[in-house]
């Protein structure tokens, strides 16, 4: 009897965790519905020039240090 318990008790539990969970969900939702749909052209564009900036800051970094890549050979041999 006592595992029917607490079935019911972890039932009830997470019951009130999803609840809680919704709630806070649709005031959230509420509180930014002003702000209206996001345009997905702005995150493409947005990834787009940080992947240009990065592009630009390794080929500073590389043409300022050439032997740290390994491709540069990094330590002199004989």
């Amino acid at each position: 009897m006592t595992v029917v318990w607490i079935v019911i008790g972890v039932a009830a539990l997470i019951a009130a965790v999803i609840t809680v969970l919704e709630v806070q969900n649709r005031r959230r939702a509420k509180r930014l519905s002003h702000l209206g749909p996001a345009d997905p052209q702005l995150g493409d564009r947005a990834r787009a020039d940080a992947e240009a900036q990065l592009a630009v800051t390794e080929g500073l970094s590389k043409a300022a240090h050439p032997g740290i890549t390994g491709a540069g050979g990094g330590i002199p041999g004989p």
